[in-house]
């Protein structure tokens, strides 16, 4: 499911705004869950029932969660077929569905003529409300029902933190500043606020981590300049429990030896999507707390490589981040730090719906450069921004895109789009707020409303010209059941992902 989130992404299927959505036009209120609203039929098609929303898994999930939500609602996999006709069967599958789906299938629709495609004005339906509720909330927390004033020394100081991690990560681009993932990493998420650690203390978590990688590589006859070794011992690291022995000499002075452990990142199922705290997506959040997901996992080993002079590239999938790193026969394999698997790009084009289209133009499991990867950290910056400040006056989003483009010449970093698709969702909702347009169904009536809806609408056809599709809704569904679990029984365990620990232990 695309929602607005820390990866901009959202979705649905409802007809109209809702009254309640209208009525949030007005004086704000603090945001609280709403019961699900009836659709208007009137631009749908008759009283033909509303199609189930399509979904998407959310950002944050294992693959081994991707692989057992495929095989459970696929019954074409696990059944001896090769994974070639498995990837057909499974396709053969979602378009039966489609066909049933009255969003995907117009005669289904009663004969009425629907002038809005049904998905995509569900997916604005999403967006507006919760960019409303956004809106709304930072309203009632600077107490004021008025529209801020952007260009305001206070509003500069306010975002000041954000302008200057932005022009860290120029400079770093431009060969002002020495190129660096974790300075990289550290200036965006210490912009947002409330950081669970202070420079320090990152710089030390990090150095301490690449000099037990590098003892314990030294002890395990491993060789400190192949990139092979060095990618492995990080695996090792992230994944499994791990000794070194370091000398200690006693209280008289004789030599002898200690034992330092170190303990596995684990993975944090509380709020892994980050719509509660956006900082469960952070590097710094799990280096402090041991526990992470798919975005803050493949970090720390982007900076735990880099630390140790070799070689790694981070890659993406729908919600999904991943890493990508050359061997010693310049084969360059897939890792995953969620679950310490080496899989196939064959694996996650059949379990996470990735389209060849989308291998073709590049905007799935192609390895992101050190440049790349700064630049991707820039449009991360400007989500943050966006959770604060909204998209303001548009200046920062926009150079945050700039930056993030430029090192993107064939234009395929989908998140590029997704940013734009919620700016011009933003524009669009400050325009409906101020003529009242309480229904999608009414856009038509005002051109600057309309033209704003067509810049979203052209925005999301390049996105589907680049190949992206959404997920089934039952694998969803399923997903979010097992994972809302899962993370009660990490509750009821007592397990905290919020606490700061130190996952280094010493013998006594």
């Amino acid at each position: 499911m695309r929602k607005l989130s820390a990866a901009f992404i959202l979705s649905g299927m409802v007809c109209g705004i809702s009254p309640a959505f209208a009525q949030n036009f007005g004086i704000p209120t603090i945001p609280t869950p709403q019961p699900a609203t009836m659709p208007r039929y009137d631009n749908y098609g008759g009283t033909t029932p509303m199609p189930n929303v399509n979904g998407q898994v959310k950002i944050g999930a294992t693959a081994d969660d991707i692989l057992r939500q495929a095989n459970r609602n696929s019954p074409y996999y696990q059944s001896g077929n090769s994974p070639a006709d498995n990837q057909r069967a499974t396709e053969a599958w979602i378009h039966a569905q489609m066909a049933n789906d009255p969003a995907y299938n117009p005669s289904l629709r009663n004969g009425v003529r629907n002038n809005f495609p049904i998905n995509k004005q569900q997916e604005l339906h999403e967006l507006l409300q919760d960019i409303i509720d956004l809106d709304n909330s930072r309203m009632v927390e600077r107490g004021s029902t008025t529209a801020e004033d952007f260009a305001s020394p206070a509003f500069s100081a306010k975002t000041k933190a954000y302008t200057d991690a932005l022009q860290t990560l120029k400079n770093m681009l431009s060969g002002k500043q020495k190129l660096s993932i974790a300075d990289a990493y550290f200036s965006m998420e210490s912009a947002y606020g409330e950081a669970y650690l202070t420079k320090h203390e990152y710089n030390d978590i990090i150095k301490q981590s690449a000099d037990f990688i590098r003892l314990w590589m030294k002890q395990n006859n491993l060789n400190l300049r192949s990139n092979t070794d060095i990618n492995f011992a990080v695996q090792q690291f992230i994944a499994k429990k791990q000794d070194i022995l370091v000398p200690e000499p006693d209280k008289d002075g004789r030599s002898g030896m200690k034992t330092i452990t170190h303990l596995p990142f684990r993975y944090d199922y509380n709020d892994y999507t980050g719509e509660k705290d956006h900082r469960n997506y952070f590097l710094t959040k799990c280096l402090a707390t041991g526990m992470g997901q798919c975005n803050s996992l493949p970090a720390v080993y982007l900076v735990l490589v880099e630390a140790l002079g070799g070689t790694a590239y981070l890659a993406v999938a729908p919600q999904h981040s991943l890493i990508k790193y050359p061997d010693k026969s310049g084969k360059v394999r897939n890792y995953e730090p969620t679950s310490n698997w080496d899989i196939s790009d064959q694996w996650y084009q059949e379990h996470m719906f990735i389209s060849q289209q989308a291998i073709n133009n590049g905007i799935y499991l192609s390895p992101y450069s050190k440049k790349q990867i700064v630049g991707d950290i820039a449009l991360q910056l400007s989500f943050g921004y966006f959770r604060k400040f909204g998209a303001a006056d548009e200046k920062f989003m926009k150079e945050t895109i700039r930056v993030a483009e430029s090192q993107f010449p064939n234009k395929n970093n989908i998140a590029v789009y997704f940013t734009y698709s919620n700016m011009y969702g933003y524009e669009l909702a400050q325009v409906m707020r101020k003529h009242r347009i309480g229904y999608l169904s009414d856009i038509a009536k005002y051109p600057e409303a309309q033209a704003l809806y067509n810049k979203w609408l052209e925005n999301e056809k390049l996105i589907n010209q680049l190949g992206y599709q959404d997920q089934p809704a039952s694998m969803y569904e399923a997903m979010m059941k097992e994972d809302e679990f899962r993370g009660k029984i990490q509750e009821e365990y007592g397990i905290s992902g919020k606490e700061k620990r130190s996952l280094f232990i010493k013998s006594k």
